[in-house]
Order: C-alpha cells, then sequence, then structure tokens
C-alpha cells in the first residue's frame, strides 16, 4: 500500500543541505576523474570482495552521504512548507497548467488488491465453512472477555463516532475549501448504503445465491445481513475524503471503525465475513469514485520548483517540462550559469505508476532481478541520492545529485548533474578497442564495488569522444548487491556490448579483459526475461544474439557439464494455469470426497480384487523398466532399474511425473556408462514407445467401447469425429509460422537427435520386442488396474469403457503439471466412471482406491529405492 509522507524527518535535511551548495558542474575535475583501477571480478585479486568488506565499502558511501550533507551552522534547516518558498522572479518556468483533478495510478493499484482480497475471502469462507464459524466464535469469546468498562466505552464510541465523524470529515474539507470532493465522498457513500440495501433485499427474496450461505447465517427473523450498511458507507466516505495523513481526523476514523466492528460482532448482527467483507466493499466504492471523479491534484507547479530550487543555493535561470511522466517522475530541465540540470520532481499523484509496475515484476520474477518498490516519497528519494553517491564514489560518471528537497506536503525534487556522451544503441560506427575496454573495466568497478544497476541497456551506456564511459541513468539498482543480481548486470551488459559488435568479438573482449572465470558467471542467467525492456526491444530485431552469445560463451569449456539457466520467473504463465486448474480439479475433488468415507473405501473393497489391483501396480513398474532396457544397447539390470522407475514414484510428490521420469531415467543411464547425450536420446526413444502404446490401445479402446456387444468394429461416431478435428487442428497449427518455428528450432533437433538411436534399436529385434512389449505391459497394467479397483466394488463397466477413461484421465494427468497429476486425475477418472454408468459412490471408491494402489503405495518404496540407488552411486 502507497501512503502520502508529510514530512521526509532529518535524513532529507541532511541530503537536501550541501548538494546545492558549491556544486561542480560538467567538466570540473571531480566530476572528470578517471575510474579507479581495479581486477577483474575473476581475478584471484577479488579476495577483498567478501560480505565484511562490502559492508564497510557500505558505510564509506553512508558516511561520505554524511560528509557531502552536513549542514552549515549558519542555515536554515527548517524544510520550506507548502507556501514557504519565495517565488523566483528571475527564473523562467516553461510548462502547460497543471490540472486541477487528476487520477492517481497508486488508486487502481489498490483498487485491484480490493477486488482481489474480496474474491479470495469470499471462496475461503464458501469453502471453509466450519472453520470459518470456529474463528468467529473464537473472536467473540476474546472480545467479549474484555473489560466491561472498555467494552462501554467501545459502544458509546462507536455510536456517537457514527454520528459527528462524517460531520467533523465534511467541516474539515470544507476548511480546506474542497467542496466539490465533500459532495463526491457523501455521493459514494450513498452509493455504498444503495448497494447494501439492494444486496440485502436479494438475500431476503431468496435469490441471494451463494452470498446468502457465506455472509449470513439464520436467525429468527430470516437471514443476518449481507453486509453493514454503517461500515460500507463510512469507509466509502473515508476513502473519497481521503483522510490519511491528517493529524486528528485519521486516528478518530480508525477508533470509530474499529469500534463498531467490534461492538456489531459482539451483537451477532453480522458474521465476521459480512464484517470483513463491508470493510473490502466500502473501500472498493472509494476507490471507484476516486477514479471515476478524480482527486484534487496536489502537484507543485514549476514556479515552487523553482524556488526551491533557487533557496538550496542553485543558480537556475530556467526551468522547462520536457516530460509529464517519465516512469512516474515529472522531468524537468534545468538551465543554470554551469550548466544544464536534470530535474525530476516525484509527487503522490505518480508516484503510484513506477511502484505498481515494479511490484508486478517483484511478484512475477524472483529476488535478484528487481528491486521491489518503494512504499513512501522518502525510502524512494534517499534511495536514488544514495545510488547517485555511491556511483559516483565509485569513480563513475553518472547522474550526480546535486540538490533534494522537499516541495510542499507531498511532493519532492531532486536535481542531476548529467553526463555527456552518445548511447551505444545511437553509434551506427560500431565500438573500437579502447571503448569495449572502458565498458568492461566499467563492469569490473561495479562487480568488484557489489553495485548493481539493473538497467546497463543500449540506452544507458554513453561513450564520449575521448573513448569514456558514462551511465545515462541511476537505474534501479543497490548497494552490497547479492551474487544474482551482480551476474544479472553482467549479462545485460555482455547482451548490450553484443547487439552492437556481435557475440564473437563480445567474447572475445570480455573474457581478455575480465578472465574466462567473471564472464561465464554470467551463463545461467543470460535469458531474455533477466534483460531491459530497451535491450528486449532491440533483440527483437536481432534474435539470433542472445542464442549465439550463449553458444560461444558455452564453447569456452566444452567439455564442462552443461550450465542450466537459472529461473529467474517467479510466476509464470504455467505456474498460473496450475493453480487455477489445480484448484478446479480440487474443489471437484472436495466435493467427490465428501461423499465418501476413506475408512470404508478400504474395508468394503473385495480384497481378492484389491490383491490383483496390486500386482498390476507393480506389474507398471516391471513394464517401464523393459521399456527402457529395450531403448539402450548396453545391458541394464533389471532389479536397478525397476528400482529406479520406483525412485520415479518418488520423484513425483516434487515435481510433475513427466519431468521426474526423464531426469532420473536419463541420470541412471548415464551412471550405466552412456554419455549425456545417447543417455537423452534413449529416454526419448522409450518415451516414443510408451507414446505409441498409448495411441494404439486409446484407439482400439475407442473402437471397441463404441461398438457394443456385437463387436463389428464400426467405430463410434464420436471417435472418427475427435480424430479428424484433432487431425485438422494439428494441420491448422503448422500453417502458423510461430509453431512451425518451434518445430524447427526445438522439435526437430532432438527428433534428429533421436534418430541414431532408434535406427540401433530397429536393428536388434530382441531390444525391439523388449521396447514394445514393457510399453504395451505398463499401460496395460494400467488399465487391468482401474479394472479391478471398479470390480472390487462391484463395478460392471465393460473393460473397453473403462481403458477409455484411464487413457482420459492420464490425458488430463500430463496436462496438468501437479506432482502426479493429483487433483486432475481423480476428477478426470471419477467423471468418466460416472459418465459410462459407474454409480458416483462407486467410481469415487474405485478411483481412490486405484491411486492408493498405483500412487500412494509405492512412494515409500521409491524413497528406499532412492536412497539406495543413490548410496551405491546408480544415480
Amino acid at each position: 500500500m502507497l501512503h502520502p509522507v508529510r514530512r521526509f524527518g532529518p535524513t532529507l535535511r541532511r541530503i537536501r543541505s550541501r548538494l546545492g551548495q558549491d556544486w561542480p558542474m560538467p567538466g570540473d575535475a571531480e566530476q572528470a576523474r578517471p575510474p579507479t583501477q581495479g581486477a577483474a571480478p575473476g581475478d584471484a585479486r577479488h579476495s577483498d570482495d567478501t560480505t565484511g568488506e562490502t559492508m564497510r565499502r557500505t558505510e564509506h558511501v553512508h558516511d561520505a552521504l554524511e560528509e557531502r550533507t552536513a549542514i552549515h551552522p549558519a542555515q536554515d534547516t527548517r524544510l520550506p512548507g507548502p507556501s514557504s518558498p519565495e517565488p523566483a522572479p528571475d527564473v523562467e518556468v516553461v510548462e502547460p497548467p497543471i490540472p486541477g483533478r487528476v487520477r492517481r495510478p497508486a488508486d487502481g493499484v489498490r483498487l485491484v488488491a480490493a477486488v482481489l482480497l474480496l474474491l479470495l475471502g469470499l471462496a475461503v469462507a464458501d469453502l471453509a465453512a466450519g472453520t470459518r464459524g470456529a474463528v468467529e466464535q473464537d473472536l467473540t469469546d476474546v472480545t467479549s472477555g474484555l473489560p466491561r468498562l472498555l467494552l462501554t466505552l467501545l459502544g458509546w464510541l462507536s455510536g456517537i463516532g457514527v454520528l459527528l465523524l462524517p460531520i467533523g470529515v465534511g467541516a474539515d474539507l470544507l476548511v480546506r475549501r474542497r467542496p466539490m470532493q465533500l459532495i463526491q465522498a457523501l455521493g459514494a457513500a450513498v452509493v455504498a448504503g444503495v448497494l447494501v440495501i439492494v444486496l440485502s433485499l436479494l438475500v431476503q427474496s431468496g435469490k441471494g445465491g451463494f452470498v446468502t450461505g457465506v455472509l449470513t447465517r439464520p436467525s429468527p427473523t430470516g437471514h443476518t445481513g449481507p453486509l453493514d450498511i454503517v461500515i460500507v458507507s463510512m469507509v466509502a466516505l473515508l476513502t473519497v475524503a481521503d483522510i490519511s495523513g491528517r493529524k486528528w481526523i485519521s486516528p478518530i476514523a480508525t477508533g470509530v471503525v474499529v469500534a463498531t466492528l467490534v461492538t456489531t460482532l459482539l451483537s451477532g448482527a453480522m458474521t465476521l465475513a459480512a464484517l470483513t467483507c463491508s470493510l473490502l466493499v466500502g473501500w472498493i466504492v472509494g476507490l471507484a469514485s476516486r477514479l471515476v471523479f478524480g482527486v484534487s491534484s496536489t502537484r507543485p507547479p514549476g514556479t515552487e520548483v523553482a524556488a526551491v530550487l533557487v533557496s538550496g543555493g542553485i543558480p537556475l535561470a530556467r526551468l522547462e517540462l520536457i516530460d509529464g511522466n517519465d516512469a512516474g517522475d515529472r522531468r524537468y530541465l534545468g538551465v543554470t550559469s554551469g550548466g544544464p540540470l536534470d530535474v525530476h520532481v516525484i509527487d503522490r499523484d505518480t508516484f503510484g505508476l513506477a511502484s505498481g509496475r515494479r511490484l508486478l515484476r517483484v511478484l512475477r520474477l524472483r529476488s535478484g532481478f528487481t528491486r521491489p518498490p518503494a512504499l513512501t516519497l522518502q525510502s524512494e528519494i534517499e534511495h536514488r541520492a544514495l545510488m547517485g553517491l555511491a556511483l559516483h564514489d565509485a569513480g563513475i560518471r553518472a547522474p550526480r545529485p546535486v540538490a533534494v528537497s522537499e516541495v510542499g506536503p507531498f511532493s519532492a525534487v531532486i536535481a542531476y548533474v548529467l553526463p555527456q556522451g552518445t548511447p551505444v544503441a545511437e553509434r551506427t560506427d560500431g565500438l573500437d578497442q579502447a571503448q569495449l575496454q572502458a565498458i568492461w573495466h566499467l563492469a569490473a568497478t561495479l562487480q568488484r564495488r557489489r553495485i548493481v544497476h539493473r538497467q546497463l541497456g543500449p540506452s544507458t551506456v554513453l561513450l564520449d569522444d575521448a573513448g569514456g564511459v558514462a551511465l545515462a541513468r541511476l537505474g534501479s539498482g543497490d548497494v552490497a548487491a547479492d551474487d544474482i543480481s551482480l551476474r544479472i548486470d553482467l549479462a545485460q551488459l555482455l547482451t548490450t556490448v553484443a547487439l552492437a559488435v556481435g557475440p564473437e568479438r563480445t567474447v572475445d573482449s570480455a573474457v581478455a579483459a575480465l578472465g574466462e572465470d567473471a564472464v561465464l558467471r554470467a551463463v545461467p542467467v543470460l535469458q531474455p526475461v533477466a534483460l531491459s525492456s530497451d535491450t528486449r526491444t532491440a533483440l527483437r530485431a536481432a534474435k539470433s544474439v542472445i542464442g549465439e552469445l550463449r553458444e560461444r560463451l558455452v564453447a569456452l569449456r566444452p567439455q564442462a557439464e552443461p550450465v542450466e539457466p537459472v529461473e529467474l520467473r517467479r510466476i509464470s504463465i504455467k505456474g498460473v494455469v496450475t493453480l487455477v486448474m489445480g484448484g478446479v480439479a480440487g474443489y471437484l475433488l472436495l466435493t467427490q470426497l465428501a461423499q465418501v468415507d476413506i475408512g470404508k473405501v478400504v474395508t468394503t473393497a473385495d480384497w481378492r480384487w484389491a490383491v490383483l489391483l496390486v500386482l498390476f501396480a507393480a506389474a507398471t513398474f516391471a513394464g517401464a523398466s523393459l521399456a527402457l532396457a529395450g531403448a539402450v544397447q548396453i545391458h541394464l539390470r533389471f532389479v536397478r532399474t525397476y528400482m529406479t522407475q520406483l525412485a520415479v514414484a518418488f520423484s513425483g510428490l516434487v515435481a510433475p511425473a513427466a519431468v521426474g521420469n526423464i531426469a532420473l531415467n536419463t541420470r541412471y543411464l548415464q551412471t550405466s556408462g552412456l554419455s549425456p547425450t545417447v543417455a537423452g536420446a534413449s529416454v526419448g526413444v522409450a518415451q516414443v514407445a510408451q507414446f505409441c502404446s498409448y495411441f494404439v490401445l486409446l484407439v482400439i479402446s475407442g473402437v471397441l467401447a463404441g461398438t457394443g456387444p456385437a463387436v463389428s468394429f464400426s467405430p463410434s461416431p464420436i471417435l472418427v469425429a475427435a480424430i479428424l478435428a484433432v487431425v485438422i487442428l494439428a494441420l491448422g497449427l503448422l500453417a502458423v509460422p510461430r509453431i512451425r518455428a518451434i518445430l524447427t528450432d526445438q522439435v526437430l533437433p532432438q527428433v534428429r537427435a533421436a534418430v541414431p538411436q532408434v535406427l540401433a534399436v530397429l536393428q536388434h529385434p530382441k531390444k525391439l520386442t523388449q521396447l514394445l512389449s514393457g510399453a504395451l505391459m505398463l499401460d496395460m497394467s494400467f488399465v487391468a488396474a482401474l479394472v479391478c479397483a471398479t470390480r472390487a466394488f462391484g463395478g460392471e463397466a465393460p473393460v473397453a469403457a473403462i481403458a477409455v477413461v484411464y487413457f482420459a484421465g492420464a490425458i488430463v494427468g500430463s496436462a496438468v503439471p501437479t506432482p502426479g497429476g493429483l487433483g486432475g486425475i481423480e476428477a478426470a477418472m471419477s467423471f468418466g466412471l460416472i459418465s459410462i454408468g459407474v454409480d458416483s459412490g462407486t467410481a469415487v471408491s474405485s478411483v481412490l482406491l486405484y491411486r492408493l494402489a498405483t500412487y500412494w503405495l509405492p512412494i515409500p518404496f521409491g524413497w528406499f529405492s532412492l536412497s539406495r540407488l543413490q548410496k551405491v552411486g546408480a544415480i
């Protein structure tokens, strides 16, 4: 949540003190100081880059910050208030008029968060009805145990506050000369009240739907109210009135709302879920009103900004607005007698824009890739000043802060001296050797000082006529950075240089300047997602650059183990789909489990069919072992191969089934004497054989399931239509250029790698027979296991129909990337058995028994097998 700041405190006073006093302009000796010489990150001389040394350097930067911001005794240390700066009559200010009302991005972020919280709360309250009632009872017991005097005071505070608080808020807005905001606040309260009344009428008429069961409970007169009209209207009014930061109104309003919640809960007039949703609905209505009608602007005009800079000692002559929204800042060009200034004004109206984007990146990507957003203007302005001084202290030419100050109660200004140079993106003549050396010297300095920039793209790295390197912006970096952040910075700089001079020259110059070890540290994070936006844009016109760059880096040490990319995404499309589908499958499974007694599933099953079920479950691992042994030309010990398949069952707890299968089997074949390439190809051959077996049995089962008892082998029309639809869809996808590119770049190379191994297997009939028989045995054993589970509870469905149900469940298990296909397989198979005539209770019991034997029962044996194989070095 983003909150405005009334005063920035002593830290900002120190920062803004002498940055504007005696500040050097471009061309001064201090600004032109050459970078400090140092070893490359991979050099042995980097023993000083320890944690203790890093902290000492960080303290040194803070000491420099204190030293440069020491306040002169004669200087007035009071921060200028909203109207304290005197106009600067000699400064020419060029900017369009500031609008009276604006829509703040922070309100949009809050509105999205409030809606998500409301939906999540309703879902949790719907699923956990029993828990909801227990929590509500516990809270009632706790609050009712408060001293009687305190409860009486809360009652008085709630009763009197509900009447007087709107009057006080209205008087405050009128005193601040904001009558339109008062009208909007009252309008939001009325809209919120009407919404509560409509919802209450729907509940009373029996048309409330799931809201009735989630937010209400039966009462002598029908049901309790779904929402509290007092809380909803009050929160909506306070949100539009924007009382945050008001000295007296804000704490009083908080106390009144809390008192109302407690007294309403104790009275039993509302459920806990209804009170929680009342707060969120009131907040949503208020935020929506602010976004629709806007709020009064608190942006200081350019005249106030100029006055603050002049009062801070900046000899400003002209101030011109050049960008009204530069990543959330207002950016001005300041003209002084010593040269230009880059002036950034950060205010509450636009502060949430950049912070909201950064928050989304933090949620989506793992730590190290992006810096968490600043929650206050104070922390943001302090971070920018610290980064500027840290880069300057390291001898790196970058925007250097020379003035920092508050402008009114809700804004701040920071002025920079910008370095001169041409961005690498605009250099059409390429880079010479001296410029490359300077760029890698910049990288070495950043790595040695453990300063991360995070935006070293083609538009950020500047080159001057003298062969020097500078940075056009401070970036969103940090001091005392962690290792992954430093690697990402190096990968970013490698890509930037490769776009200018090509991957070959980039790698050669980087290795010569930094060392091979240092450069190879960037390989795991050399991914498009780790790059800045301008770099990704440039890569669209040169798509092969990053791939060629990675290949040349890996070629430096071809004998080493392949370097796996570091997973930078915290949230991916696949993860979102997994979460959503897993939730849906889990919900379907839980509704089915509610009809089944787990104890009876085991005790009422026919033990003869249950024994057969366990035997067929064990046979599935034998089939997988035979298929893997038939896919290789060497001899594999059956016991170890069988134990490896059991270990795959255990690995399914922490990874999707296909992922654990491929990884463990490939590792087992490598330890058995095969090279990594041949091992991977052999596992691919086994997978292909299993797919062929699966497809053949699916077609046969579908045909038999659609023929009836006559077995005339006339296929089911639905099956024929489905096959034709799949074929047409596949042909249509091949017409899409991107799909063809994926097949050409990713699928075909793997097929070509597996072709020699397939041919080798085909030349040995014994191995081919072993491969195909093992694949068939695997799928037929699973089908037989599901048939036994169904028969154990008296189900009489045809074997062919049950086989179709198994194959459908296996498809769902492969499509849902959850461990072992949990949730998806159970829901799909239960639905499939019910659709072929098995009653609901028998279907769910059969699937649970089947999964118990084929998934859960092998897990302890898989753990033992994995431990044993690791101990003997077989994996």
